[in-house]
């Protein structure tokens, strides 16, 4: 198997659902994994599960081999640093693939440290849901050595792409990526609960479907963008008589008053007329950015 030889070891750092998961994945094609959780030494199960599985278990940092060739860090975005400073002196030019939800500062200040020790640092992020998709779940690596490490992973059997985006590139993808996700979801549900409220429910839900059905997303999504310009005022006047329709069943409009806000705000801002009626979804958002920024909003 490419780059990998009988002599390899590789380093799990966290046994919570993707270590489990991961940790299987690596295991088949490398002979010795070692895994650390920080739950190992108060939880023998846990740590006894790692070994039924073919793995080492390290109860300790101590107990980490002193070199390894692979380290996936699989931890919460908390302890994203204090990994990568576990594993700086036990890299030896071995590839760390920090898969944790750190934000792109903390994974570039993550990568000083391993790359100081002479590990290879990688930004990863996971892009989907390791329950239901396992090792095949879909993951994006940046940085340096994102190409490398992706031809390794691909190797032990990971859907793998590599992106040309400096360190920070994948997470900023996947936490950018959760602000339309998480806040499609808390949509959904705010929405819906207001349909259970007036009895609308399945009318409501199919409305919405068919419109999303009947759209290729990115057109969808630039389409928009490119009205939102020249539409905007009037599209602030039906969010807000629909926040209204909200409090009339007293149901808290958490997402709805951002929504409002977002179009308040939107009203304020100095748009040519060029610009309202522009077909570039790039351009747009290039005077948003600028006009917010210069705004303070």
């Amino acid at each position: 198997m490419r780059h990998v030889s009988d002599t390899w070891k590789a380093v799990l750092i966290g046994f919570g659902e993707v270590g489990k998961t991961f940790s299987s994945a690596v295991r088949a094609r490398i002979p010795k994994v070692y895994v650390y959780d920080v739950q190992f030494a108060g939880k023998p199960d846990l740590s006894a599960m790692a070994e039924q599985s073919g793995c080492i278990p390290c109860r300790s940092p101590e107990e980490l081999p002193e070199s390894c060739q692979l380290a996936l860090s699989l931890v919460n975005s908390s302890a994203s640093r204090d990994v990568a400073e576990m594993l700086a002196g036990r890299m030896d030019g071995g590839y760390f693939v920090d898969l944790t939800t750190s934000t792109p500062h903390v994974k570039k200040l993550s990568a000083e440290i391993i790359e100081r020790s002479g590990g290879k640092y990688v930004d990863g992020a996971i892009m989907g849901t390791v329950a239901t998709e396992k090792s095949n779940v879909p993951i994006v690596l940046s940085g340096p050595h994102a190409r490398e490490a992706a031809d390794l992973l691909k190797g032990l059997g990971f859907q793998c792409g590599a992106v040309d985006l400096p360190v920070g590139g994948a997470s900023g993808i996947k936490l950018l990526r959760s602000v339309f996700m998480k806040g499609l979801e808390a949509l959904i549900l705010e929405t819906m609960v207001a349909a259970e409220a007036y009895g609308l429910k399945d009318e409501v839900m199919d409305s919405i479907a068919n419109t999303l059905n009947q759209n290729e997303f990115r057109r969808f999504a630039e389409a928009l963008i490119t009205t939102h310009a020249v539409h905007r005022i009037r599209r602030s006047k039906e969010i807000a008589d629909s926040r209204g329709l909200l409090q009339d069943a007293d149901i808290p409009g958490i997402v709805t008053d951002a929504v409002v806000a977002f179009f308040r705000r939107s009203e304020r801002l100095e748009l040519d007329d060029g610009l309202e009626h522009s077909r570039s979804a790039e351009r747009i958002l290039r005077v948003f950015l600028s006009q917010i920024r210069g705004s303070g909003a």
